[in-house]
């Protein structure tokens, strides 16, 4: 085995982007290291507030988050995720961003779901703030038509 360089992080394949936030994060949240069965490498995005990301649409951030996902590449990582299914809305973007796989949201997980439940069952979408989650947030994560959201 030969061992050749080109990343500057080995071994956390997975970078998250993280809001700007400061609330505790105990084990089984994103922002907890020791939730992940594996290494992890984050990326504060600075300024992305959860206010200004839920309520807000994340007005002005796209380019801050596109900066975080190429330094999170340049560090090393194969992958790139998010903390908030909020940021659906940046999915296009970020994926065509960086060389690496991108999931934005968890809401992207919702067709998926549907397709291995049984007949007549489909996913529903428990949110922070169902006022604030719109149509583009559904559509830019291909969340099906009549999704159940509370």
């Amino acid at each position: 085995m030969v061992a050749q360089g080109g990343k500057s992080v080995y071994g956390a394949s997975v970078g998250i982007l993280m809001l700007d936030a400061r609330f505790p994060r105990i084990p089984g949240d994103m922002g907890h290291a020791l939730t992940w069965p594996f290494p992890v490498h984050y990326r504060i995005v600075r300024d992305a507030s959860p206010d200004l990301v839920v309520r807000r649409g994340a007005e002005g951030m796209l380019n801050a988050f596109i900066d975080a996902a190429r330094e999170l590449v340049r560090d090393g990582v194969d992958g790139i995720t998010t903390n908030c299914g909020f940021l659906s809305l940046f999915q296009e973007e970020l994926a065509e961003a960086v060389p690496v796989p991108v999931v934005a949201s968890s809401l992207m997980q919702v067709a998926m779901v549907n397709r291995v439940l049984p007949a007549g069952k489909r996913a529903g979408i428990l949110t922070i703030s169902a006022s604030t989650l719109t149509q583009d947030h559904l559509s830019k994560a291909q969340v099906p038509d009549g999704t159940p959201i509370g």
